[in-house]
């Protein structure tokens, strides 16, 4: 059975989700990721405006391949 796992990131700001995303890609070949989803939301407060920058990646992990390459997995339906 091979599994899939979950990347999440939740950043205040646009631009540090962006850098902690692309840290994370330089881990792991661009081939091992299923999907991908984004979101931002902000609230308005008494005093200030939080806002708030989600990204989740999902992806299959090399030692979960145990022996299958990693093209023959992204061709199962």
């Amino acid at each position: 059975m091979i599994n899939a796992k979950v990347k999440i990131f939740n950043e205040e700001y646009d631009h540090s989700l962006e850098v902690s995303i692309n840290k994370f890609l330089k881990t792991i070949d661009i081939r091992q990721i299923i999907k991908t989803e984004y979101s931002s939301s902000a609230s308005v407060g008494q005093y200030n405006t939080i806002k708030s920058f989600s990204a989740i990646i999902y992806y299959v992990d090399f030692e979960d391949i145990r022996g299958a390459k990693i093209d023959s997995v992204l061709d199962i339906k």
